[in-house]
């Protein structure tokens, strides 16, 4: 049985996921998204960063309707978030996205793409002007889900391509 203070902690952060993501959610959908947390993440609510999660997944979730914690490539995704959430340094639009390039293939995303990560995380993007790297770390979110995308989207494609082939 859980402990008073645990209790109230949980009903803590799922009011702060209320208040960020803009709208209530009943019980059961807050009892799923915590047990897919703690799967994909080892999420504790006890945690010291339990609220920062929250917050954070709860931006995502009111930015991209489709944003889900189950997706297969969502552990990699948000591993590179941490990766620059966690840093305390500066860097430009151009800087960081010449960095991200040494993570994920960016040859195949078109300019558009890369602004519209920007975008979508709510920082104008200006080659020259220097952000903190947790605040490029939702760019970088954004950018790895939207290549794995692309990536699964390619391999589905080929599946089907390779099926018509050997059912003729």
């Amino acid at each position: 049985m859980a402990s008073k203070q645990y209790c109230q902690r949980f009903r803590r952060l799922k009011q702060i996921y209320c208040n960020v993501y803009g709208q209530t959610i009943s019980d059961l959908t807050w009892y799923r998204l915590t047990a897919q947390l703690r799967q994909f993440l080892n999420f504790d609510v006890a945690s010291p960063s339990a609220e920062m999660v929250i917050k954070t997944i709860a931006s995502m979730k009111r930015s991209h309707r489709n944003f889900r914690v189950n997706s297969e490539d969502f552990a990699e995704c948000w591993a590179l978030f941490q990766h620059y959430y966690q840093q305390n340094s500066w860097l430009t639009c151009a800087e960081f996205l010449a960095e991200l390039a040494t993570k994920l293939n960016l040859s195949q995303v078109s300019r558009t793409s890369r602004y519209n990560w920007f975008v979508n995380a709510g920082i104008p993007y200006k080659a020259a002007k220097k952000y903190q790297t947790s605040e490029l770390a939702l760019v970088a979110f954004q950018a790895a889900k939207c290549i794995k995308s692309r990536e699964v989207k390619a391999i589905n494609n080929a599946t089907l391509i390779i099926n018509s082939l050997v059912t003729k």
